[in-house]
């Protein structure tokens, strides 16, 4: 309902003139948005093509750079194998006429490499020696790429190589007339040693006109470099400012009529939007105040279970008590139809509570470690009694090569299967209901499949079965009873799990449910106790059956001692008694200020307490309880939790307050011995 008028509502005020408007505002937007987008992209557009015009200029200027780099390395070669010439002709010694000759001509080849670049383009590396410490040298280097259209360079190459291809023959001859000298000087011949002198004072004079020719054509190659470099960054210069100008211009012009353009649509727009505005006020305080609905729902049945909780574990207790006693035929059918009635009340109650907390949102699952075949056998024990009652033969086929643990939410799980195997024992009068666990094969995932010889469905039933509240027909509710809650349940706490409830059925062929979730696989837990199981739901009578239960014997090792904390007085009596049975001795605190003084001057071996109490609730009162320990330096003593409240979030506060286990209302008279059994025997008194 409040769904329904959350959704119409706002529709109301879009009907006339005002919803044509709206209806015309989005594609207003839309072409608002389209043109500023369009705008957008001329500005990058143009900003992107002027830089790029500029990134082009930058990459002439950074060539021409590169190629007067060239040239001054040229020149610098060429002077560099002048100078290693006259200091070759001055050098004493064949050894270190040969290292100048060496040296000399690694210059010539780098020279011709660079004229190589000047031409073909490449990179030229400029070698500079360092006296720093941890580092000898530094490299310049620059890398020229040459124009087609430089046609006077090439001139210059072409007078230059020449001469270069001369330098080596020029040194090889100044090499062979030193070492003549040098021979003329060791065998004192002074006739040959005047003559080849002679010969080398002839050509170190003609070496400088050599050499001023070649330094000359570099040169004038290096200084048409500087100029050309410094014609071009004028150019450029120019150009770059006008470019800048330009696409300034345009910026302006686009963001100008974009913006005109733009004031010109919002103004309608703004008319449009100031309706939306209003409206989407309107569905917002709709839908909060559905949400607040919601809340107070689930409020009100969380507290609505608490209350029927309470009475529910007086009436479901004392027909357990009732049952212990020696009573006739009749009496004893009285009691078990009680406690029967009692429970299916509390299963009535406990779906309400979780289509409640599904539909507020609230719905927490567990993820704790848990036996699978332990959860199989209790669904299994549950659903035998029930399908025993109609004389129907009830079916497990488990895969042998199902994992040991799992990891998820045991007690939804077991919740799930039951629900589903009530529901095909409700409507299976003669024949099999079975249970089929699985591993899938692709996955690993756990496949569950509940199936039926039952009534079966027609596919327009199916259609609607997980609807709240929906049964096949009012016949079908009046014959077998319910709800129709359990199977929409069902299907949210798969969807919760991870899993999806699917169903096929014909009428007079039975219904079959399955499911798949992915739960992890873990590692199994320590070595389980070896019980034999003669229950042939699970399998042959007679078979053994490994399980782990810590909740085999009805009740604690020895007697102890018990703080009761209950501030009902039925309840008071139904625990007090229940106790009594077990032969556990107890002592009653109506709150939790008489638990506190009770505990500090008495000596228990465990405390049982109720959460809401007046004066002090449960929490309050174990935290008071654990701080006192601390203080006494004394060992915790157990603390177990016995609360009406059924959400996982209270589990989960008990525990954050120093609780050591929860019971929760209405409890049976083997849970409650279970539990006391967990903590009595290891829980020495104070």
């Amino acid at each position: 309902m409040m769904d329904a008028e959350r959704g119409t509502e706002p529709k109301a005020e879009l009907a006339g003139p005002a919803g044509e408007s709206r209806v015309a505002s989005p594609l207003r937007f839309l072409w608002l948005i389209g043109l500023f987008f369009v705008g957008f992209l001329l500005i990058v557009g143009l900003n992107k093509l002027f830089y790029g015009l500029i990134d082009e200029l930058g990459a002439r200027s950074a060539n021409e750079r590169a190629r007067l780099f060239v040239g001054e390395e040229i020149v610098r070669g060429i002077q560099g194998i002048e100078m290693d010439v006259y200091r070759m002709g001055m050098a004493g010694g064949d050894a270190a006429q040969e290292r100048i000759q060496a040296e000399l001509l690694k210059k010539v080849v780098k020279l011709e490499h660079d004229l190589g670049v000047v031409k073909d383009g490449g990179t030229v590396k400029q070698l500079i020696y360092l006296n720093v410490e941890g580092m000898d040298q530094m490299v310049r280097q620059a890398t020229f790429k040459p124009d087609a259209a430089d046609k006077g360079y090439v001139m210059e190459l072409i007078e230059i190589a020449p001469h270069v291809e001369q330098i080596e023959s020029k040194v090889s001859e100044l090499r062979d007339m030193l070492k003549l000298r040098d021979e003329h000087r060791q065998r004192q011949n002074g006739e040959g040693l005047i003559a080849v002198t002679r010969d080398i004072l002839a050509y170190f004079k003609r070496l400088p006109s050599f050499f001023f020719r070649l330094n000359e054509n570099a040169n004038r190659l290096f200084f048409e470099s500087q100029h050309r470099l410094e014609s071009l960054e004028a150019q450029l210069a120019a150009q770059r400012d006008r470019y800048k100008i330009t696409e300034t211009v345009l910026v302006v012009l686009v963001i100008g009529a974009v913006t005109l353009i733009g004031i010109l649509a919002a103004r309608q727009l703004k008319q449009s939007n100031d309706k939306l505005v209003r409206a989407w006020g309107e569905m917002r305080s709709a839908r909060d105040e559905a949400e607040r609905a919601s809340r107070a729902k689930s409020d009100f049945v969380s507290r609505m279970s608490h209350e029927l909780r309470t009475p529910m574990n007086a009436i479901l207790g004392f027909a357990q008590l009732l049952d212990r006693e020696a009573l006739t035929p009749v009496q004893r059918d009285y009691s078990q139809r009680i406690h029967t009635a009692g429970e299916h009340l509390l299963d009535l109650i406990g779906e309400v509570l979780d289509l409640a907390k599904i539909e507020a949102g609230r719905l927490v699952l567990e993820r704790i470690a848990f036996g699978l075949r332990q959860t199989i056998d209790e669904v299994a024990s549950v659903a035998l009694k029930r399908a025993q009652t109609k004389g129907l033969e009830l079916k497990f086929e488990i895969a042998p090569e199902l994992p040991s643990q799992v990891e998820g939410d045991p007690t939804r799980l077991r919740q799930v299967l039951i629900n589903l195997l009530d529901n095909a024992v409700k409507f299976t009068e003669r024949g099999e209901v079975g249970l089929r666990v699985e591993l899938e094969p692709a996955d690993g995932a756990l496949r569950f499949g509940v199936w039926d010889t039952g009534i079966g469905m027609a596919e327009s039933v199916v259609q609607k079965l997980f609807k709240p509240f929906t049964q096949a027909d009012q016949s079908t509710t009046r014959k077998y009873g319910g709800t129709g809650l359990g199977l929409a349940i069902c299907k949210d706490l798969v969807g919760a799990m991870g899993g999806v409830l699917r169903v096929e059925s014909r009428p007079g062929h039975g219904t079959r449910f399955w499911f798949s979730l992915p739960l992890k696989h873990i590692d199994p837990a320590p070595e389980p106790v070896e019980v034999a199981a003669a229950n042939p739901a699970i399998g042959a009578e007679g078979a053994s059956r490994r399980v782990t239960d810590d909740r085999l014997a009805p009740g604690p090792d020895r007697p102890g001692h018990v703080l009761l904390v209950e501030d009902n007085q039925v309840n008071q009596l139904v625990a007090s008694s229940m106790l009594a049975t077990f032969g556990t001795t107890c002592e009653i605190a109506s709150n939790g200020l008489e638990a506190l003084e009770k505990f500090r001057q008495g000596t228990y071996d465990l405390v049982l307490m109720d959460v809401e109490m007046p004066l002090m609730d449960g929490h309050a009162a174990t935290q008071e309880i654990r701080l006192w320990e601390r203080r006494q330096g004394s060992s915790p003593t157990p603390v177990i939790a016995m609360t009406a409240n059924a959400m996982a979030e209270d589990r989960a506060r008990c525990v954050a307050s120093g609780m050591d286990d929860y019971l929760t209302k209405p409890y049976e008279m083997d849970a409650l011995a279970a539990a006391i059994k967990r903590w009595l025997p290891y829980s020495p008194a104070r």
